[in-house]
Order: C-alpha cells, then structure tokens, then sequence
C-alpha cells in the first residue's frame, strides 16, 4: 500500500476580537502560540500551509519558512472552511490535518494519534469529542470532502458542523487518545490567556 500524502493546516485567519489582540503571536513561554502548532505538525506531514489573516501575512513571512497563505479571493473571511478549502485548492493530498493557532498544548503525539486513524479509506474525516464538545479544528479531512466544502461555502453555509453532517466521520474520544491533559485548551481571551501562562508546558 502506498503512503498515503497528508498536508498540514495551521489556521490563523481569526480575527481574536476576544482576546484583543492577534493570538497566533501571543506567547506562552518565550514561543509564539503558532510556534506549537507548527512543531506538531512538522514531522508528521508532506508539507505545511499557515493560512493567515491579512493583517499577519507580512509578520509571519518574516518570522518563518513555513508557506504562508490567505483565503481565496472569493471565500475571504468566510471562517474555517475558506481557509481548509484555500490550502485543499492550492495543494492536492490524501489528507489534511487541521490545526488552529490558539492551542498551545497541542503536541507532535495528539497529530500522529489522528493520523494513525486515516487508513480507514470508508472515513471522510477523523475528529475528536472531547468533554462531550465535538474538535473540528483539530482534526483530518480527506481530500475528496474539497467539493462538499465549496458547495457549503457556496450557500454561506459556514459552520463545521455543517461540513460534518455530510461526512462519514470516525469521532474518537478522551478514551481512544493518549493525552497528557490540556491538548485542547484553546484561548479566547485575556483571563485565560493568564491562567495557562502559568502553567508548566
């Protein structure tokens, strides 16, 4: 069987009017929060794409080597699914892993554990439960949903949950993964942003 292609997503086009500020370049330890997602992701994927808001283009060009992006023209600023679809038009692959910027905790052993669940070819997407809340951004989609994706944004229908109603999705729980406890702890704003800069990484 032949290796399967898979490219990694890093999305930082949010605009963070939560948290008050760009969080891709908050820092949680002298290292940039999209710094994390990127070693992740790094050695488990072909290659990696940073889909980026506008205004943190020029920034993120100058800090790494990692291709920068931003939305298709036409689907700009239409959330989550623009910027899956904008990297799955660029670059053809077997499978995409999604990751978003605001997830510091998450490591190079939660990306592998997704992976490993891809070689089911009858699954359009693996996405985790944890807690009871459904992970899209954290998560890996096969290539042939791309159509599916266009059709949603198509009709502004830009939810993931919409994405997920028209796939066969393999959900994996806390009890199907190893974690060591805060992989998806995301960061809304400026409380919890001082909560986690506490904590040991």
């Amino acid at each position: 069987m032949n290796k399967q292609k898979i490219i990694g997503i890093l999305l930082a086009g949010g605009e963070s009017r939560r948290f008050g500020s760009h969080k891709a370049f908050a820092k949680l330890h002298h290292k940039y929060f999209y710094e994390y997602a990127i070693d992740a992701l790094k050695e488990n994927v072909d290659q990696l794409f940073i889909v980026s808001h506008p205004a943190l283009e020029a920034q993120l060009r100058k800090q790494t080597s990692v291709p920068v992006v931003q939305d298709l023209a036409e689907i700009q600023g239409n959330g989550p699914l623009a910027g899956i679809f904008t990297v799955m038009e660029k670059k053809a692959s077997d499978w995409y892993i999604v990751l978003p910027c605001d997830t510091p905790f998450v490591t190079d052993g939660l990306v592998k554990q997704l992976i490993s669940y891809t070689n089911d070819q009858s699954i359009d997407a693996v996405v985790p439960i944890i807690n009871d809340r459904q992970q899209p951004l954290i998560a890996a989609y096969h290539y042939r949903i791309a159509n599916r994706i266009e059709q949603l944004l198509k009709k502004k229908k830009l939810k993931m949950s919409h994405l997920l109603d028209t796939c066969n999705v393999k959900f994996i729980t806390n009890h199907d993964l190893q974690l060591q406890g805060m992989e998806f702890e995301n960061i809304n704003n400026q409380t919890e942003y001082e909560k986690i800069s506490q904590k040991p990484i």
